[in-house]
């Protein structure tokens, strides 16, 4: 009786960690796919408008695009230590799981990384303003292709600043559980 009732809490628990880890592997995929477009979008540092409102925007989204990616890479590697296999899926129980401190300390980046996505955000409006100001139709221009990167970069950045959060939130509970077991 004992020995079936271990083995249906067994399989209760690999059933449930596969389903966790399945889903977390899709939304580690699309992760991937949105660090990859951040990656194109920030191949070449936003050129200067001469229009400090606008300029200080553009740098703090490109900025926090670069620290995004940076930042996902490293989300990535706990990732795929903490479920004990290579990023192409081949299981290595040599593999030294993260520990909840390394996972903290990441979790403190995405915080700062917030920070600095809002700061981003509160400096558009300033740098929406500076822009309808200008009457020259080259600075127009250069404005016009400085914020187009941004409209491009912001809405990924976002979204992948959410996941992140997300993500690493599970991973720390993850962490705290498997020491507890």
């Amino acid at each position: 009786m004992k020995k079936m009732i271990f083995a249906l809490v067994t399989l209760f628990m690999v059933t449930a960690f596969n389903v966790v880890n399945a889903q977390t592997k899709e939304e580690m995929k699309a992760s991937q796919e949105r660090m990859e477009k951040l990656a194109k979008l920030c191949q070449k540092e936003p050129k200067t408008t001469g229009v400090g409102e606008v300029d200080s925007y553009v740098k703090s989204v490109h900025d926090a695009a670069i620290l995004s990616m940076a930042t996902t890479e490293q989300l990535h590697d706990l990732y795929y230590r903490q479920i004990g296999e290579t990023k192409d899926g081949v299981q290595d129980v040599t593999i030294k799981k993260p520990t909840v401190e390394e996972l903290t300390v990441l979790s403190a980046t995405i915080a700062t990384q917030a920070v600095t996505i809002k700061n981003a955000t509160a400096s558009a409006d300033k740098a929406i303003t500076a822009s309808k100001s200008q009457k020259n139709p080259l600075k127009v221009a250069k404005i016009t292709t400085a914020l187009a990167f941004t409209k491009d970069a912001y809405p990924v950045l976002l979204e992948e600043s959410v996941a992140q959060t997300k993500a690493i939130a599970q991973m720390i509970e993850t962490a705290k559980t498997a020491k507890n077991l």
